[in-house]
């Protein structure tokens, strides 16, 4: 595997930033006309069964076969850690009410989301698996709204041009885009227990994510249908995964 490093790498660049994309384009949408916050609800909770889904039959079933139920559950814990020691660092920013502030948290929170999932996109390039479909499909649906709630809620602040705005999420892809690429290198060095714990640590991260962000989003802007649209997002994403056995 080492010898197809080079070219692995370049791919999972391109999969981590191709990944990444909807959060710029659910930024230009919103910045360019006003979307139903039903629509952008409907579709969080799609991208959030998918999204569950991956996580379970992607890389749970896949890191415990790898390391283990013990080194499962230890990197499970210690990624939801992880991730809520970081969103509590961002929401102290965001609590302090500034516009920049509320600007740097979202910018950090897309990166603090983004990157255990570009990081799993480049695993699965360099394990010889193949890139994960399915997946890949619930990365890019979970991020669309994601970038279109962000964007909405920067437009018009003081000191936060479209263009600005935009910059930002480039930023986010370009980071993205380098979390793949690490995944692409910890996977192409054979080593099946750091594989595991990657796994494992983006998976308990995630699934905090899911929780803490994307499922309340999804329930307050979707209504009552989220949880039906979910489910359809889970079985969608559960076929794409039997039929890419």
């Amino acid at each position: 595997m080492t010898g197809d490093l080079p070219t692995a790498f370049v791919s999972a660049l391109a999969i981590g930033a191709l990944a990444a994309l909807p959060l710029m384009l659910g930024a230009w949408l919103a910045l360019r006309r006003s979307l139903p916050g039903r629509l952008v609800g409907l579709v969080a909770a799609f991208g959030a069964g998918a999204l569950i889904c991956a996580i379970t039959f992607e890389l749970v079933l896949d890191a415990v076969a790898r390391g283990g139920p013990v080194a499962l559950g230890f990197w499970l814990a210690a990624g939801a850690i992880a991730y809520f020691l970081g969103s509590e660092l961002l929401e102290r920013r965001v609590r302090s009410g500034a516009a920049a502030s509320r600007g740097i948290a979202i910018l950090m929170g897309a990166m603090l989301d983004g990157i255990p999932e570009s990081f799993i996109l480049g695993l699965s390039i360099a394990t010889g698996t193949g890139l994960s479909v399915p997946f890949l499909l619930a990365v890019v649906i979970s991020n669309f709204p994601e970038g279109m709630a962000s964007a909405a809620e920067l437009r018009g602040q003081p000191g936060f041009s479209d263009r600005r705005i935009l910059v930002m999420w480039g930023i986010v892809i370009a980071v993205s885009a380098l979390a793949a690429a690490v995944g692409a290198t910890v996977s192409a060095s054979g080593n099946a227990g750091a594989v595991a714990a990657a796994e494992a640590f983006a998976a308990g991260a995630l699934l905090t994510m899911l929780i803490d962000d994307l499922v309340p989003e999804a329930r307050e802007r979707g209504g009552l249908g989220a949880g039906l649209v979910s489910v359809m997002g889970f079985a969608v994403a559960f076929v794409l995964h039997q039929i890419g056995r």
